[in-house]
């Protein structure tokens, strides 16, 4: 079975299943090719934005199937103390963040830091880290509670992306950083009546926050990088961003990490008008309209980690069917394979169902 695969997303090891023909007619690239780098750079050339990729071979071995008790399990003490230093962290950024907008002072950021590591540090292992996330999503939102997650997803982003130690770091400042300009809009601790973390998304009303956050911290003691991607976390890949409109070139790696934490972050946000939604829906939807958007081999690494940290997660289907996740087909990452029982769904081939809830 083949389905389509859009090419910034072909990696070494896949097989085209269909002749790829030019523009005027002639083949390109013949069935059964396996992706090259050559096969690439020839698809670019011409233009080519999807393929037919062979099914079985983007899908998982069954024995790469974990057991369930080869999974991490959250223990009761574990997820209270990093609730405890979830919250710590919360009070301590918000007292930094309203003392830099209304008194103009200097910032601390190795303590903001130092929290930061205290909270991955009680959540043991990256599946209960990014498990834990998600749950404390359920019960917190708000400026500095969404600051710290996207800190948090944004250092994980850079650990998966192989960053130096220094460089995830900057990601962890620019994470707490990167909406100090919102609080600038009222000079206070509160934002604008009627405010939505989905409507900031959009611009809007909202649309010189970074701005004003950059000219808060412009001469504060930070890395240039930092203040680069307090500037531009809300631009794209594309120039469809704000507030200044630029592209790629012009937003470096921690800004490009940033907007994908920051969006990932806030769609998973219910606010007013706002129904909830589950993490494959919200990363579907960033697969679907993000690869011009976003850096794609970051967004591409995003997806496809977390999604494999959901293995084992019980779920509920659209059709409100209840069934665990036993596997994550690699190239159809959201789209994974789902035990009902003693049967199995192919949510790869069953288009008609989606996974509505996370309950787990």
């Amino acid at each position: 079975m083949a389905f389509r695969v859009h090419t910034d997303r072909l990696r070494k090891g896949m097989v085209i299943k269909n002749d790829v023909y030019s523009r005027t007619g002639a083949v390109l690239i013949p069935v059964n090719t396996p992706v090259t780098k050559e096969v690439l750079a020839l698809l670019t050339r011409h233009f080519i934005d999807y393929v037919m990729v062979d099914y079985q071979s983007t899908a998982s071995s069954p024995a790469d199937i974990p057991s369930p008790e080869s999974v991490p399990k959250i223990q009761q003490k574990q997820e209270e103390e990093f609730k405890e230093s979830f919250h710590i962290a919360e009070t301590v950024l918000s007292e930094n963040l309203i003392d830099i907008v209304t008194k103009d002072k200097d910032l601390d950021v190795p303590v903001l830091l130092n929290m930061l590591n205290n909270i991955v540090d009680k959540s043991g292992n990256e599946v209960n880290f990014c498990n834990m996330l998600i749950k404390m999503k359920k019960s917190a939102e708000g400026l500095y509670t969404h600051s710290i997650n996207v800190a948090l997803w944004g250092q994980v982003l850079a650990k998966w992306m192989n960053f130096e130690d220094k460089d995830v770091e900057l990601v962890g400042a620019a994470g707490l950083l990167h909406d100090i300009g919102l609080l600038k809009l009222t000079n206070s601790a509160v934002l604008p009546a009627g405010f939505t973390f989905h409507t900031e998304l959009e611009g809007g009303p909202y649309g010189k926050h970074s701005i004003m956050g950059y000219n808060l911290l412009k001469d504060k003691n930070i890395d240039l990088k930092v203040k680069q991607a307090i500037l531009t976390h809300h631009e794209r890949q594309d120039g469809s961003g704000f507030p200044l409109k630029v592209k790629t070139g012009n937003i470096n790696h921690i800004s490009r990490i940033i907007a994908i934490a920051d969006t990932y972050d806030t769609l998973t946000m219910t606010e007013p008008g706002i129904k909830p939604k589950s993490p494959f829906w919200i990363l579907k939807h960033l697969e679907d309209t993000g690869y011009h958007k976003y850096d794609s081999n970051m967004l591409m690494t995003f997806i496809s980690h977390l999604t494999n940290n959901f293995i084992r997660h019980n779920v509920r289907l659209s059709n409100d069917v209840v069934g665990q996740i036993v596997l994550i087909n690699k190239f159809n990452l959201t789209r994974p394979l789902v035990q009902i029982g003693n049967s199995f769904i192919d949510l790869a081939v069953r288009k008609d169902l989606v996974i509505k809830e996370l309950l787990d």
